[in-house]
């Protein structure tokens, strides 16, 4: 990433297991639109190589399956205050804390979810999980086209 006003989609969740893949699809949908000063990534896990190319975005949705939700849903997420840099795996709000530890900026950011209930190996998506999925990607693409246009930055 090379531009700082860079939107930034990370979907993460593991492909193998049914709905927990809709934040990765998710992504690889957004990828596909080509818009303008987006970028996404699919991420099997938040990792802390994610952590410098979150501090140069301008904004970023984080994008995951909830197994404790029964719509989709967006709130905003802020940084750790005490990032745990030395694990594999991070949650939004601690690679955000490690993004403004090591590189001192963390930007505006969301966390998209999506309700999921089938997590079997090998399953594909639940009809729910699927409409859910539908949902979040009309939300996000609204949301990416204005924000590309500078006409807003909180997401919807």
């Amino acid at each position: 990433m090379n531009d700082p006003g860079t939107l930034l989609v990370i979907g993460y969740g593991n492909r193998l297991r049914g709905d927990d893949a809709v934040g990765p699809l998710a992504a690889d949908a957004v990828a596909t639109w080509r818009l303008p000063g987006v970028e996404a990534v699919a991420v099997p896990q938040l990792t802390p190589e994610l952590a410098a190319p979150l501090a140069e975005a301008r904004c970023a949705v984080f994008v995951d399956a909830a197994t404790d939700a029964d719509e989709v849903s967006c709130r905003a997420v802020h940084p750790s205050a005490t990032p745990c840099a030395m694990g594999h795996a991070l949650d939004p709000g601690g690679l955000l804390g490690l993004a403004l530890q090591a590189f001192g900026r963390a930007p505006a950011a969301w966390l998209l979810t999506i309700p999921a209930g089938g997590f079997e190996v090998g399953a594909g998506l639940t009809l729910a999980a699927q409409a859910g999925l539908d949902e979040a990607l009309d939300r996000l693409r609204r949301w990416l086209e204005a924000a590309a246009d500078h006409r807003l930055d909180g997401f919807p």
